[in-house]
């Protein structure tokens, strides 16, 4: 790399903390600018969004968001933004991604989702090879393993691998999440489901007591 090009560099991360840390006369500029920098914040990670990160920040955010809205419907806002120094592309961008962030998740997960099941796929092969070596469980059966929402339901018919399903999860859970299986509960209707993910949670070095 060329001295210029160094030089360009360094500039490039000056702006970008400046940037981070502006700070705003207007309670309405600094509450939509540091909405901006969360949404931005957490897109750009590399894993699964549940709802219930980012509901309450929005909602946090509705009052500011309607503020500019009404700025926008009534022909302002191109006013107020010269007025306090903001470009008006990036409040009408930031105006867009908090109207469609649910949408932006979707996709932001979708997309960890395929990531996921690639870098993963000799783990999640393998995961419950042990237990039984004929187990292949199939793309549904891993989408439900690594989805890392709030609530999931699964629903499918009998014999279509629910308690397999269910013992690799608590197993991704122990292994890959770091979460103990004494915070984990598995509730069945047959004491032969419970047996096989009982079974299958043995193979976790780490864990010696029954559910």
């Amino acid at each position: 790399m060329g001295l210029f090009s160094k030089l360009f560099k360094k500039k490039d991360a000056t702006v970008s903390i400046a940037t981070d840390n502006m700070s705003f006369k207007s309670p309405e500029c600094q509450s939509l600018w540091d909405l901006k920098i969360y949404m931005d914040d957490i897109l750009s990670q590399n894993r699964y969004i549940a709802k219930s990160e980012y509901r309450a920040k929005l909602l946090d955010g509705k009052k500011t968001v309607e503020y500019f809205g009404v700025l926008q419907s009534s022909r302002l806002l191109d006013a107020f933004c010269k007025n306090n120094d903001l470009a008006l592309s990036a409040v009408e961008a930031t105006l867009s991604r908090y109207i469609n962030f649910e949408t932006l998740i979707d996709e932001h997960n979708e997309s960890f989702m395929r990531r996921a099941m690639s870098e993963e796929k000799y783990y999640l092969d393998n995961i419950l090879h042990e237990v039984d070596p004929q187990i292949k469980l199939d793309e549904d059966q891993r989408r439900v393993i690594l989805t890392d929402e709030d609530y999931c339901l699964v629903i499918a018919g009998a014999g279509a691998g629910k308690t397999t399903t269910v013992a690799a999860k608590v197993k991704y859970l122990v292994e890959k999440k770091g979460i103990e299986p004494s915070q984990i509960l598995v509730v069945s209707f047959t004491n032969k489901a419970v047996q096989e993910a009982i079974y299958g949670l043995q193979t976790i070095q780490s864990y010696h007591q029954p559910l």
